[in-house]
C-alpha cells in the first residue's frame, strides 16, 4: 500500500495500513494527522474534505487510545516528538544560539592558549596553553550542561501543559 504523510509529504511505499502507523520520514502516526486535518472520524462524526476549516474537536472517546498509543512509543522517540511540537520554540531557538555563542568563546580560548604557547616566552608559553586549555574545556562543559539544563526545562514546561490539558474540571 502506498500512503503519503499529510505533516512532511513524504510517500512510504512499504505502508501497511495498520491504525498505528508511523511515517518514516518524520514519525508522525498517519491516523492522527488525518484526524488533525479532519480527514479520519473520531467517534460519531462524519469525514470532511482537506479544504475544510472547521476546528477537531477532541472527543473523551479519543483519549485513551492516545494515552495507550503515547505508552507504546519508545522514549526516544516520544521525546523527539514533544520537542518537534514544542510550545517554547523561541526558547529552544535561544538555547540553541547561546550554546554556539559559548561554544565560539571555547574555540577563541582553545586559539588564545596556542597563540601564547608559540608567541610567549620562557614559562609563559607553558602557563597561556595550559589557560587557554583549561577555559576552553570549562566553556565547553558549560555550554554542553547548559544546553542540556535548559532544554530539559522546555520539555517539563511542555509535558506539564499536555497532562494538564488531560485533566478534565
Amino acid at each position: 500500500m502506498i500512503r503519503n504523510c499529510l505533516k512532511c509529504g513524504h510517500t512510504n511505499n512499504e505502508a501497511v495500513g495498520d491504525d498505528l502507523e508511523a511515517c518514516p520520514g518524520c514519525g508522525a502516526i498517519y491516523s492522527r494527522v488525518e484526524a488533525a486535518w479532519g480527514l479520519r472520524p473520531t467517534a460519531g462524526q462524519a469525514p470532511r474534505t482537506a479544504g475544510a476549516t472547521e476546528p477537531v474537536t477532541v472527543t473523551a472517546a479519543s483519549q485513551p487510545r492516545a494515552r495507550q498509543e503515547a505508552d507504546d512509543v519508545p522514549i526516544e522517540l516520544f521525546a523527539e516528538r514533544l520537542r518537534f511540537a514544542s510550545l517554547y520554540p523561541t526558547f529552544r531557538a535561544l538555547v540553541q544560539m547561546l550554546y554556539w555563542v559559548v561554544l565560539a568563546l571555547a574555540v577563541l580560548c582553545f586559539a588564545g592558549g596556542l597563540y601564547g604557547a608559540v608567541a610567549g616566552e620562557g614559562s609563559a608559553r607553558v602557563g597561556a596553553l595550559l589557560v587557554g586549555t583549561f577555559l576552553g574545556v570549562l566553556f565547553v562543559v558549560i555550554a554542553k550542561v547548559n544546553r542540556e539544563l535548559s532544554l530539559m526545562l522546555a520539555d517539563l514546561a511542555d509535558s506539564a501543559v499536555r497532562i494538564a490539558s488531560r485533566v478534565r474540571p
